[in-house]
């Protein structure tokens, strides 16, 4: 039987459509395999943001609405609806294969309502070993259970855990299995001949020192810490920074957001890009900045920001919490906080002339989009 692969994603926000991109351009080159990319119609709005060359072995279909809606349900109502559309998709176009561009939101039910005959694959982003003594009791049962399923149940090919090389081999051991593998979180490699000036252009004087907050601008992603961070910071010095918040800003913190900004840009330079950033401009928006502020409040994952600050040898202001703390610091990548509160990143950006950073762009080399591809797709 010839193999026909299903790559699904549900979402084309931040890296996921990158994600889908990557994938896609190696599908184009695998000519005796059959590739269905299951996306959602909000794919249509920024797929021009990078190149889809045609091929006929590979085909996109949409989401229908219907579908979609129930996929905004919670928790274990999700999983089951999107289990349930998965069932019908695999039947539909006789899949042997199937690509999770997010796994963990299909959990518990592919176990239960795939036949083992499909092998499901799928990337993991939130590793539960770095929340693990923080967790409630119930949150540790469903975890554990999670990870047996995915050890013990014959549908399952290759769990990847994204950007970390410890715990796949703790995992394995634990479970007694070969299924969980590294996957390195890749990166658009960004060009300086489409970079503009934008000190000039923005009118940011040379003296001042320039903050970057970027990607989809959310509650978890520290965003409205920084703003308060700003306005708990000594005054005088809060004139020294030039802020520069670039990506959509989440609808369910909007109002709280523009209030803040409106009562910040009384002290400080505040800019705004309420928008998809395209790649050229992301690259003209790192050349100009002096720090890369990142406090998730998900330490557990990984983060794409970090490969495009070290492109450019920014450093990048993080937590030195969980996964994404052990990452910075063994590759050198930045400044490591307490936490993700304002009151750290308060402290930092009263202080940030006492912190002297040597940049290490080594991590770039172990984060090509081939090695990431080519993991996908070893059988």
């Amino acid at each position: 039987m010839n193999k026909v692969t299903i790559v699904f994603d549900y979402s084309v926000d931040g890296h996921h459509l990158e994600y889908l991109n990557h994938i896609y351009n190696d599908c184009i080159n695998k000519e005796s395999e059959k590739f269905i990319f299951i996306v959602p119609e909000a794919f249509k709005l920024v797929s021009n943001k990078l190149v889809w060359p045609t091929s006929q072995n590979v085909k996109i279909v949409f989401i229908d609405s219907v579908n979609f809606q129930k996929f905004k349900e919670n928790g274990i109502k999700r999983s089951f609806y999107l289990c349930q559309y998965l069932k019908t998709q695999i039947k539909k176009y006789d899949a042997t294969d199937v690509f999770l561009i997010s796994l963990m939101e299909f959990m518990p039910f592919l176990s239960i309502l795939i036949n083992k005959k499909t092998k499901i694959s799928g990337i993991i982003y939130l590793i539960y070993l770095y929340r693990w003594k923080g967790s409630t009791m119930l949150s540790k049962i469903s975890d554990a259970f999670k990870y047996i399923l995915f050890s013990r149940s014959g549908v399952f090919k290759n769990i990847f855990l994204l950007n970390d090389t410890v715990a796949p081999i703790y995992l394995n051991r634990k479970f007694k299995t070969s299924k969980f593998k590294y996957l390195p979180d890749p990166f658009m490699p960004l060009s300086n001949t489409g970079a503009v000036d934008l000190r000039n252009e923005l009118n940011i004087s040379k003296e001042k020192i320039v903050c970057l907050h970027f990607g989809a601008l959310t509650e978890r992603k520290g965003t409205l810490g920084i703003l308060q961070s700003i306005l708990e910071m000594n005054p005088e010095k809060a004139k020294r920074y030039s802020f520069i918040f670039a990506g959509k800003v989440s609808h369910d913190i909007k109002d709280v957001f523009y209030s803040l900004v409106d009562d910040t840009s009384k002290l400080t330079e505040i800019i705004i890009y309420d928008e998809y950033v395209d790649y050229d401009f992301l690259g003209s928006l790192c050349l100009i900045s002096n720090y890369i502020l990142i406090p998730y409040k998900n330490t557990e994952q990984s983060s794409g920001v970090i490969s495009y600050a070290a492109q450019f040898k920014v450093p990048v202001v993080a937590p030195r919490l969980g996964l994404l703390g052990k990452i910075i610091k063994r590759n050198k990548l930045g400044i490591l906080l307490d936490n993700s509160s304002s009151e750290s990143i308060k402290e930092f950006l009263n202080n940030s002339e006492d912190y002297n950073f040597f940049m290490n762009t080594n991590y770039l080399e172990n984060n090509q989009v081939s090695k990431f591809v080519n993991l996908i797709f070893k059988e």
